[in-house]
């Protein structure tokens, strides 16, 4: 419907040096955010079947998966959204994500049945847990319903926020709740 979205459909971390293919995690946020590619959208021809992975400017949330991976000792881990529209701010978010919803533009997600393929190769190449980080947004919950009713993962590993079915996002603004979001995924982990 002439509508034109910026999307990433996911993102990888991997320490330098690393030749395995495998995922040590797999994590589940809302959407891609600030993250901005080193290619912009009108480089990548978005008819081609597979868009390669390119270089990123890391943003505030993927430093805080790498302290994570530091604390965990991991190599790769792989970065898939609720949303794949991108937006920094969540409140503009909000907004795109209802446009797309009226429009019924749902390849947005991973989690979208038109997309089963691409989210199934992420699950095979996981070695590890799937941490989810989506937030406490209720305007999510939908999505976050059909995933936790979906067969897509068996178990998933989060800072349980008070409110089901919330999980606290690992880039929580403030330096402290940052610190206390890394050690409480640390010792999550340690027990999986």
């Amino acid at each position: 419907n002439d509508l034109v979205f910026e999307c990433r459909s996911q993102a990888r971390i991997k320490r330098k040096g690393t030749l395995k293919e495998e995922y040590d995690a797999v994590l589940v946020l809302c959407n891609p955010g600030s993250c901005k590619s080193s290619l912009s959208p009108q480089e990548l021809d978005p008819r081609i079947e597979r868009i390669p992975f390119v270089l990123a400017q890391s943003d505030q949330t993927q430093e805080q998966i790498m302290r994570l991976m530091e604390l965990r000792q991991w190599d790769q881990v792989n970065m898939i959204n609720l949303s794949d529209i991108c937006s920094g701010n969540i409140d503009d978010f909000q907004s795109k994500l209802a446009i797309a919803k009226k429009a019924l533009f749902t390849c947005h997600s991973i989690f979208s049945k038109e997309r089963r393929d691409e989210l199934l190769s992420v699950i095979q190449l996981n070695k590890g847990p799937v941490v989810a980080g989506w937030g406490v947004r209720k305007f999510m919950k939908m999505e976050i319903t059909q995933i936790l009713l979906s067969d897509s993962f068996k178990e998933i590993k989060g800072w349980n926020h008070s409110t089901y079915p919330y999980y606290y996002h690992p880039n929580l603004r403030l330096s402290e709740k940052n610190k206390e979001w890394l050690i409480t995924m640390n010792e999550i982990l340690k027990k999986a």
